[in-house]
Formats: C-alpha cells, sequence, structure tokens
C-alpha cells in the first residue's frame, strides 16, 4: 500500500512538473535608454516579435456601441467574418450575435468562430447547433480532453473580429449580458482598425484557427491588398514563445520603463510580480504620475482576484501611485496610456495567467488624440470611482485573505 501510494506521488509530481514547465517563463529585464516613447516605438515593436505598421485609421468604440459596431460591418462583409472570443454565456447579447452570424450565412458569408472552451463551458449546446446548422464553421479551442491534457491551462483569452480581411476589431467585451448595454452593464473598450495593421489581427485569429483545425487559410480573399487608411502608426503584439517573456508582457513593461510624464492602466485584474511592482516605483521616482484603476471586490466577477490586488496596493500607494477603483459597475477594460503620446487596447490583463499562460493580443497605437480620447473616458470613469490611501489599505481588515489570495495568483 505504501509502494502504491509513493507511486502514485511520484506520478503526480512529474505530471505537475511537466504542466508547469509547459509555462514557464524567464524574467527578462530590458535597458531602455533616455528618450520619449515615440523615439522608441521601433525597439518596442521588434523586442515583441512585431514590426511599426503605418497608415491606419482606428475608431475607439466604448461599451455596448462596440456590438452595434460589428453587426454593422457583419451586415457589410462580402466573403468572410473571423471571429475569436473567450466567453460565451446564454442570454440576450448571445441571441443578437447568434441572429447576425447566422443572417451572413444565409447570404453565403465564409463564417469561421473561434471560442475558448472553458469560456464557453455554459453555452448551450443549441446555441452551437444553431450556428453550426446555418452554415457557421463553429470551433472550441483546448477541449478537456486526455489527448489536450497538457495544452488544457492555456485558454485563448483573445478577442478579435475580422471583416473581408479589410477591417478588425480588439477589445475585452465577451458575449454576454454583462456588456450587453444596460444601467448595470460592465465598463469596457474595443476598438475599430482599417489600413495594412488589420493584416496582423487576421494573421493572430488565423494562428489559432490553424492549430485547432489544422488547416492554413491563405490568399487575397483573407489577405487583401491594405491601402493606407489612415494616418496612425501602430503594432500587434501576440507572440507568446515558450521560456521567455510573452509578447504582451514585454509590450506592458517596456512601455511602463519608458514613461517619462504619465502612466494610467485601466484593467480588470491586476495582479503585478516583482518586476512590474519595481517598474512603477521607479517610473513614480523618476516623477511619472501613475494612475491605476481597478474594480472593486464587490463588482468583480472574481473577487479573489481583486483581493490579490489589494495585496500591492500598500507598496505601490507608498511608492506615489494613485488608485482608483470603480464603483459604478464592473470594469473590464484593458487600457494602458503612456504620456497621453500612445495606448495599448486589447485583451490582456495585467496579471500572471495573461502574461504566462493564455493566448491575448494587445495592439499599441502611437497616436496623441486616440491616447487622448482614452485619458479623458479615464477622468470620466474617475468620478464614479473611490480613491485608495496608505491609510485606508493599513486598516483595511481583510489583510490576511489578500495575502492568501495572492498564493494562488499564478493561476487567478
Amino acid at each position: 500500500m505504501e509502494l502504491v501510494l509513493a507511486l502514485a506521488l511520484a506520478v503526480a509530481a512529474v505530471f505537475a512538473l511537466v504542466l508547469w514547465s509547459r509555462t514557464r517563463r524567464r524574467t527578462v529585464h530590458f535597458d531602455i535608454p533616455p528618450g520619449d516613447v515615440q523615439s522608441l516605438m521601433h525597439s518596442i515593436a521588434a523586442l515583441t516579435w512585431g514590426s511599426v505598421i503605418e497608415g491606419n485609421a482606428v475608431r475607439v468604440v466604448q461599451d455596448s456601441a462596440f456590438f452595434d459596431e460589428l453587426f454593422d460591418e457583419i451586415e457589410r462583409a462580402t466573403h468572410h467574418v473571423h471571429l475569436e472570443t473567450f466567453l460565451w454565456e446564454d442570454g440576450f447579447v448571445s441571441d443578437r450575435v447568434v441572429e447576425a452570424l447566422t443572417a451572413a450565412a444565409r447570404r453565403g458569408i465564409e463564417l469561421r468562430v473561434l471560442v475558448d472552451h472553458r469560456g464557453a463551458k455554459t453555452t448551450s449546446p443549441a446555441v452551437w447547433a444553431t450556428l453550426r446548422e446555418s452554415g457557421v464553421d463553429f470551433r472550441v479551442y483546448h477541449r478537456a480532453r486526455l489527448r489536450e491534457i497538457g495544452f488544457y491551462n492555456n485558454r485563448d483569452h483573445r478577442k478579435i473580429a475580422v471583416i473581408d480581411g479589410r477591417v478588425g476589431f480588439t477589445f475585452g467585451h465577451g458575449i454576454a449580458n454583462n456588456w450587453g448595454g444596460r444601467k448595470e452593464g460592465w465598463r469596457d473598450t474595443a476598438a475599430r482598425f482599417e489600413g495594412p495593421v488589420v493584416r496582423e489581427l487576421q494573421a493572430a485569429f488565423l494562428e489559432n484557427w490553424t492549430k485547432v483545425t489544422r488547416h492554413a487559410l491563405a490568399g487575397l480573399e483573407y489577405f487583401p491588398h491594405l491601402a493606407t487608411a489612415g494616418t496612425i502608426a501602430m503594432h500587434v503584439a501576440w507572440a507568446a514563445p515558450p521560456e521567455t517573456s510573452s509578447a504582451v508582457q514585454r509590450l506592458y513593461y517596456l512601455a511602463i520603463a519608458a514613461a517619462q510624464r504619465e502612466i494610467i492602466l485601466q484593467n480588470p485584474y491586476f495582479i503585478p510580480d516583482r518586476h512590474a511592482v519595481r517598474l512603477y516605483t521607479e517610473a513614480a521616482q523618476r516623477g511619472v504620475k501613475v494612475r491605476l484603476m481597478l474594480p472593486t471586490s464587490g463588482t468583480s466577477d472574481f473577487p479573489i482576484v481583486q483581493h490579490a490586488s489589494h495585496f500591492y496596493y500598500g507598496p505601490l500607494l507608498a511608492a506615489g501611485a494613485t488608485i482608483y477603483e470603480y464603483t459604478r459597475a464592473g470594469l473590464h477594460q484593458k487600457v494602458l496610456i503612456i504620456d497621453r503620446e500612445w495606448c495599448t487596447l486589447g485583451s490582456t490583463n495585467f496579471d500572471p495567467r495573461s502574461f504566462r499562460i493564455n493566448d491575448e493580443i494587445s495592439v499599441a497605437i502611437y497616436d496623441r488624440g486616440v491616447a487622448e480620447e482614452l485619458a479623458r473616458a479615464f477622468e470620466r470613469d474617475a468620478q464614479f470611482a473611490e480613491e485608495w490611501t496608505v491609510s485606508r489599505w493599513e486598516a483595511r481588515t481583510c489583510a490576511v485573505r489578500d495575502r492568501f489570495s495572492v498564493l494562488a495568483k499564478r493561476q487567478l
């Protein structure tokens, strides 16, 4: 009996080691030379396995207006619609999405939908049946089955939509009633893109589509010639090579290290590692105004994550950062603004799961106008937020719970 138990423990240990080794990433430290973020944009793009792409147009879309914009583009589609998302729950938002997709399928449009298995585990099978029966090529990313057990913890958290290879979106929204536009609807932010950058969004979608289907799509129908659509430069971070830090983590950390005047972050899941805390602290020490906005533990869908966030408030507040918690509803956008000169949008949370485990996507936008627009939205949101202070943090009654929440931070 003791031998059997010892063997079982050994097998479990080896299994845990294998799973850990698949997500292990080494911390990377970057030497950022003096200079504004515009002078560093090509370096930042290259270090995140991308390149700066000129000639794009972007429109910021707030809250439930994203779905209206998406449905309009689906209705105008002439060849294909690609949609990749994490969360899909039954409800009126799901019904609207299904209606838009099936209507396009009836017109003969190619529809490809990729949904994460864990994010859609509560969706009614009738939803998937309706999509498939209408002609939508619907696939699930990393199902819970033995042959994929080594990959199961790797979730597809990207949010991408591409229409005809010419219009693209990235967003924080899930397909669920929380984003439906009612009074209690969550705050979230999306962006609509035209121009050569859409090719990168298409490539990111097709990467995971190829993983699931083992079928790669090519040709001008999917990668058309994209003429200049505007004046905005940007780059897309989505690569996650093994062992080293992911592109989205590098993008966040390089941006914080490059900031000269102001850092604004809005994010629903904030669990910084020691490196990130040090980067924020060093930014504050060199005179950068650091402002963070997160949800409350009462409005977050994962209160344990917010309790883990509280653990880090103390050192950040002591360094001079300003921390707000948005109280009006859930806060879910993933917005980073640097010096009001450039910004990032996408699916990436500021936590170990997004940085080390999940597939994510973030778009860096080098444009003062877009950065100012997002900063104004932050200021409006601040009217419905409570500011934390060092004294409030020291007086909190759940310090022990915060500390224990941090112990599970890698998987939160």
